[in-house]
């Protein structure tokens, strides 16, 4: 995840082009935008996150305030506040996880054992993917465009700080979309979001749970919980998808 400090890190880099661009309607400032990136200026999402990926190792995937001494502390720490609250939305059946944006793959393999069977884990970086710690019931898979599944295919889904990295309206939809379209009729999907009220980062969006859970419109999410990273609030959704509708 992105952090305020680092938001302004970026904002001091690029801010003489992105002052000039925030002045501009919509259209133009995104086209702007797409032309800066063209042309070098600006880091697309992909190379941002593969250099972070590159520099920080496992730490990228934090807070960057936080030590790379404590990583396994931030990891620890959500494991015991987020692995109970996941236990208690399981059902029996819930036994194959996608961990979307898998990231280093922190929580993967205990994912798979959390829920006694498989788990999948996808992420656009790919040297997150070879940084990902290998185990019998885990497999993970470099995300592109798509998720590299069948509709229906998994009975949870699982995104602990991953749709804030998505800055853009129309990719958000379209990987909220695919979400929706692996995920199994009445499978869960288990959401844990940065919500802070603050400014957005080149590489960082914030949005309210409200706007979370009006991205899953199949999804009856709802908030369960929510807890604080150094001074950012970060909030846990969790609902199932509901069964298609019979004509």
């Amino acid at each position: 995840m992105d952090s305020i400090s680092e938001n302004a890190r970026a904002r001091k880099e690029y801010a003489p082009p992105a002052s000039r661009v925030r002045s501009l309607p919509r259209k133009v400032r995104n086209r702007v935008r797409r032309v800066l990136r063209w042309l070098g200026l600006r880091p697309s999402a992909r190379q941002y996150w593969q250099t972070r990926a590159l520099t920080h190792g496992v730490r990228s995937v934090l807070d960057l305030r936080h030590t790379d001494t404590e990583v396994d502390e931030v990891t620890a720490r959500q494991v015991a506040l987020l692995f109970p609250l996941l236990r208690g939305c399981l059902g029996p059946d819930d036994r194959r996880l996608l961990d979307f944006g898998c990231g280093p793959g922190r929580f993967t393999p205990l994912l798979a054992n959390l829920v006694g069977g498989t788990a999948v884990g996808v992420d656009p970086v790919e040297r997150y993917v070879d940084m990902a710690p290998r185990a019998p019931n885990v497999e993970y898979r470099a995300l592109r465009r798509g998720i590299d599944a069948a509709d229906g295919s998994f009975d949870v889904v699982w995104i602990c700080v991953v749709l804030g990295g998505i800055v853009g309206r129309r990719e958000l939809k379209r990987t909220a979309r695919e979400i929706e379209r692996v995920l199994r009729p009445g499978g869960l999907l288990f959401l844990v979001e940065n919500t802070s009220e603050t400014r957005d980062g080149y590489y960082w969006k914030y949005r309210s749970v409200d706007d979370y859970r009006r991205l899953f419109p199949s999804v009856a999410l709802a908030p369960v919980s929510e807890y604080v990273d150094i001074d950012q609030r970060i909030s846990v959704l969790a609902g199932r998808r509901r069964a298609a509708r019979v004509s």
